[in-house]
């Protein structure tokens, strides 16, 4: 059981981090202390093995593999079912957690049953009895999640439907999508935005489903970061995605440079 799992457990918050690739960076971010990378397939150059590497990477340093694979919930229908495909796959070479950015229940009920298939063999596991398949399953039941994440119109319209799905046992709520689709871009702080944020989060609750929710791009300092993750704890969120590790890179690094010419100005005058 990967950290994510001993977390959840728990009941105490879970933190994580998506990546755009590079499988050299996961024990890094394993070490500063995150429960769960999620490399990102939907808006990168990931492909299936350097996906891969990242998965292996990932149980090596005891941070869960958190998979999004591609898809396109605004454009490609309510009824498209590729991304099961896709989501098979994922599982298959031992994805823990896989996300999919969903349109409609359709996709939510198939992609829950994906969870449950027992295929893993290109994760290393080739069950050859009726006993070794029946504890292959029981362990998937257990640490295989599907995630549909909740970032268009026809998805929040049918949010009631989908966290009543049987078997679905968490929902990520994508804030930066959800504030663009109601008409408030960026504005996470909007009361239109925490209503329906609190609303699903209700829904989810009384259904038994974990809610999941990310940070947004506008929160560009550690105290900034932190203080909207205690806010979305708050809020019910007891996983939080934290904005890319390129972002976070992005702006701690610019926060040094600036830092540097302080400290260099100081130094002339």
């Amino acid at each position: 059981m990967t950290r994510l799992f001993r977390k959840i457990q728990s009941g105490s918050l879970a933190l994580g981090v998506y990546i755009k690739g590079a499988p050299h960076i996961v024990p890094a971010i394993a070490k500063a202390g995150f429960d769960f990378v999620r490399p990102d397939m939907m808006f990168s150059a990931i492909d299936w093995k350097e996906m891969d590497h990242i998965v292996r990477a990932s149980k090596l340093s005891d941070i869960t593999p958190w998979v999004r694979v591609a898809a396109n919930p605004w454009l490609a229908g309510v009824d498209n079912l590729q991304v099961t495909v896709d989501a098979a796959r994922a599982f298959s070479i031992g994805a823990e957690v896989v996300q999919v950015s969903v349109s409609s229940a359709k996709q939510v009920e198939a992609l829950v049953a994906v969870a449950k298939d027992w295929h893993r063999s290109a994760a290393g596991h080739y069950p050859s009895t009726r006993e070794e398949l029946d504890a292959q399953v029981e362990r998937i039941s257990r640490e295989a999640i599907f995630i549909p994440s909740v970032e268009c119109k026809s998805a929040i319209e049918e949010i009631d439907v989908i966290t009543s799905v049987p078997g679905l046992r968490a929902l990520y709520i994508a804030c930066t999508d959800l504030a663009e689709q109601l008409g408030h871009a960026f504005d996470y702080e909007h009361p239109e935005v925490w209503s329906t944020f609190d609303r699903i989060v209700k829904l989810a609750r009384d259904r038994n489903v974990m809610i999941v929710a990310n940070t947004g791009y506008i929160y560009k300092t550690r105290d900034a970061i932190a203080q909207r993750i205690k806010r979305l704890y708050d809020h019910g969120a007891q996983v939080v995605m934290v904005q890319g590790i390129e972002f976070l890179v992005e702006i701690l690094c610019a926060d040094l440079i600036n830092r540097v010419s302080d400290q260099m100005a100081r130094t002339v005058h």
